[in-house]
């Protein structure tokens, strides 16, 4: 008899601990959970958003790679991200459809339009970058990295050789000739 009560003892805390085993996964796994936890480890991390546009770009890829070096789940970082927006930021997602803030890539995609960071400002930004004093040539090669990329991205190359070059030199072009001429040759 009494081997029968500690076995159903034992059977009570073996389910007892199965449940709380079960109830405490699921709370780690709660998604105002998961925001808390990467919310914390991205605190000490991430700077607010600048105000000046064109430093936008240098921001969000440093938010990009961050994301990526501490492999931050995808469906948390538009989350993540809204802590640190600028106020004008702020303002324009507030005016945007909520279906398209729901992902981190959207939010960048929006902002920097909206923000009018058209490829003539990343090609004129590109140009004209010098390097700040206190910036280490490492830094300001990555911010140049950085428009550059951008630029060469909104300009729909996408991984071309062959593109490339004909942006590049399209560009040489309309800074020698006419705009009138340059279109010529284009279509020649």
């Amino acid at each position: 008899m009494q081997r029968e009560q500690q076995y159903e003892e034992q059977c009570r805390q073996r389910d007892f601990e199965e449940r709380k085993w079960r109830e405490d996964k699921a709370y780690k796994e709660s998604t105002a959970v998961q925001i808390k936890t990467w919310g914390d480890a991205l605190k000490n991390t991430i700077t607010k958003m600048p105000t000046e546009g064109i430093d936008v770009v240098s921001w969000f890829v440093s938010i990009d790679r961050l994301f990526e070096q501490l492999n931050v789940p995808a469906d948390l970082q538009a989350i993540l991200i809204r802590p640190y927006l600028s106020d004008r930021a702020k303002l324009l997602m507030s005016k945007c459809d909520p279906t398209h803030s729901a992902k981190y890539e959207n939010i960048k995609a929006f902002l920097l339009k909206e923000l009018h960071l058209s490829p003539a400002v990343y090609l004129e930004k590109f140009n004209s970058l010098t390097q700040d004093k206190s910036e280490t040539y490492s830094q300001f090669s990555t911010r140049l990295m950085s428009l550059f990329d951008y630029y060469v991205e909104s300009r729909k190359v996408s991984q071309s050789y062959d593109k490339l070059i004909d942006l590049i030199v399209y560009d040489k072009s309309q800074k020698l000739f006419e705009p009138s001429f340059v279109t010529l040759c284009l279509v020649t």
